[in-house]
């Protein structure tokens, strides 16, 4: 047996046999175990033979690392506990830019501290499967909908697991939250606006029931009144996120108001591409007579005619950060979260010729 083997057999050795005290319970369930110079003294083996055996009970959930603190141990149901749900509407939002780059940096951080993830839509209602229920396989929830049902809002202070709206929350009630400044991003959108010049705004954005179009719409108003723009109530629309059906009558509407609308402010991608489309099927030039603004930084905002300028959401991160404030809940930290901060990220979309 060359050196190589003695060494992976001795941190193999360890691992089984704190594995075996783990499964009988003679390790107590959440209790610290000894430190890493305590063990490689009380066994005689080196720091790396038991960071290596530690490294895997962690990695298969039978232990985590608390920073500062030590390592603890989980007896029950490792694998089971090692999974985290989110919960979103439809399954058809997983192909959306938005969605996608949330869920990747959710992924990424939860793989890093050997949990997993799980996605699941709630449009059915947690009716036909309790909350309860799955509470048994997940050791927490985030939650990436506003549309959740009254059952499953009312039933989740009870389940006993740690949960975290992520982007999305519901706007009457207290809960932990991980989200971004959508107030902030209406405003940069107008004060970028008012830069160019821009006089008479509209406003393109979904119904006051989601929290987060509503806290844009309270941004694209404040920023309005900061900078003396005029922004008529006839010229916000409400506008559903996928109702890009209702582009044509809104564009129509817009261009035949007796004072000229010269920027247009949309709460998402989407609707400000489709908006674009329709401004130049009706031959109006952008930006040289109305100047439009979107929010999301898709590749939809880079490939548009022209390119749109927009509102960088930094979703990747905010998921990353939500993942972190979730895990450091299930270990019982206290967890305080701020906003995310949007940036503007301007293209031709609002680039006027100079004395224009």
């Amino acid at each position: 047996m060359n050196r190589r083997t003695k060494i992976r057999y001795k941190y193999k050795d360890l691992k089984a046999d704190l594995l075996a005290k783990i499964r009988s319970g003679a390790l107590a369930d959440g209790g610290r175990l000894e430190s890493e110079p305590k063990l490689a003294e009380r066994l005689h083996l080196s720091r790396n033979t038991i960071r290596q055996a530690l490294r895997e009970l962690e990695a298969e959930g039978y232990v985590y690392r608390v920073h500062g603190k030590g390592t603890f141990l989980r007896n029950a149901a490792p694998q089971e506990l090692r999974k985290i749900a989110l919960l979103i509407y439809d399954a058809a939002y997983v192909a959306h830019p938005v969605t996608g780059g949330l869920i990747r940096g959710i992924d990424e951080t939860l793989r890093g501290n050997g949990f997993f993830l799980d996605v699941l839509a709630s449009s059915r209602s947690f009716q036909d499967e309790s909350l309860k229920n799955l509470a048994e396989r997940y050791a927490g929830f985030l939650i990436g909908t506003h549309q959740l049902d009254a059952l499953t809002l009312a039933e989740l202070p009870k389940v006993r697991r740690p949960y975290l709206f992520v982007k999305n929350y519901p706007p009457d009630r207290q809960v932990p939250s991980a989200r971004i400044d959508f107030q902030k991003a209406g405003f940069l959108a107008v004060a970028h606006l008012a830069e160019t010049q821009c006089c008479n705004l509209a406003l393109l954005c979904p119904e006051k029931e989601i929290a987060i179009a509503d806290d844009f719409r309270e941004g694209v108003r404040s920023g309005a009144l900061e900078y003396g723009l005029k922004l008529r109530g006839e010229n916000s629309f409400t506008v559903d996120f996928s109702g890009l059906d209702a582009i044509p009558d809104v564009c129509g509407e817009l261009l035949a108001r007796d004072e000229r609308i010269d920027g247009v402010v949309c709460a998402s991608d989407d609707l400000a591409c489709a908006l674009l489309a329709e401004l130049k099927k009706r031959k109006v030039p952008v930006p040289e007579q109305i100047a439009v603004v979107g929010c999301n930084n898709t590749d939809n905002a880079k490939t548009a005619s022209p390119p749109l300028t927009t509102i960088d959401i930094p979703v990747m991160e905010l998921g990353r950060r939500a993942a972190d404030a979730l895990l450091s809940m299930i270990r019982g930290e206290s967890v305080t979260m701020g906003m995310l901060e949007p940036s503007l990220v301007v293209r031709n979309s609002t680039k006027r010729k100079h004395g224009e």
